[in-house]
């Protein structure tokens, strides 16, 4: 699936979680190390490539880290007893991509101020774009599968939950299925069933409070188990 440029990219905030102590962990791939989504924008752009970097340019993720510069931040800051937002632990962990991550492990190519990009749902892109740069200069060569050691690019609330959670100030109820619908950027080069987008989009997360998919789902599971 090429997925590099993001699939939780615009997930509608305003202002990401300012308190998050306890966030989960997702596991990433190795991965190599942190490249910035400039560095995706080379084979993740245009209409014939689902415009994936195009999208998440417009979205309020690729905005996040200037949102923290807006009175808005700066009022539920001031709350926290949080003087700059745009310099808070507390904030950074959530607007910025690979926040508090070994130097080593990041390119020149990334920039923090670019908020919230690929690698937050992908993890780090440098063995993928290794790899299909490689491939890509090869003539003839067909594109191989992702693999997943290659990088994440499978949907879970898990990774949208390390932000959109209700230890933040200004949550409101997150939902996946609706979520995924605004910021999907699928490659129109791979073809899919039916069966295989379904499955695809399925809510993955724990009941969920906005459309109760997953409840929905575990209800008609029950029901023929019975």
């Amino acid at each position: 699936m090429n997925l590099l440029a993001l699939a939780s990219v615009g997930c509608g905030l305003l202002l990401l979680p300012l308190l998050s102590p306890s966030q989960p962990e997702t596991t990433f791939p190795a991965g190599g190390r942190y490249i910035g989504a400039a560095m995706c924008k080379n084979c993740h752009n245009g209409a014939d490539k689902g415009d994936a970097y195009d999208h998440w340019s417009k979205t309020e993720h690729a905005k996040a880290f200037e949102t923290l510069a807006s009175d808005k931040a700066k009022e539920v800051a001031k709350q926290l007893g949080i003087e700059d937002p745009q310099k808070s632990e507390k904030c950074l962990k959530c607007h910025v991509t690979a926040y508090g991550v070994d130097k080593k492990e990041i390119k020149a190519s990334f920039k923090a101020e670019m908020g919230v990009q690929c690698e937050s749902c992908h993890g780090p892109g440098e063995d993928h774009q290794k790899k299909r740069f490689a491939e890509a200069m090869k003539p003839g060569t067909t594109p191989s599968e992702i693999t997943a050691d290659e990088i994440h690019a499978s949907r879970s609330i898990d990774t949208c939950g390390k932000c959109h959670n209700k230890e933040s100030p200004t949550y409101k109820p997150f939902c996946l299925k609706e979520r995924m619908q605004k910021i999907e950027h699928l490659d129109p080069r791979k073809k899919r069933t039916d069966e295989e987008l379904a499955k695809l989009r399925a809510t993955d997360g724990p009941d969920c409070e906005v459309c109760g998919a997953t409840k929905d789902a575990a209800a008609k599971k029950e029901g023929a188990d019975k």
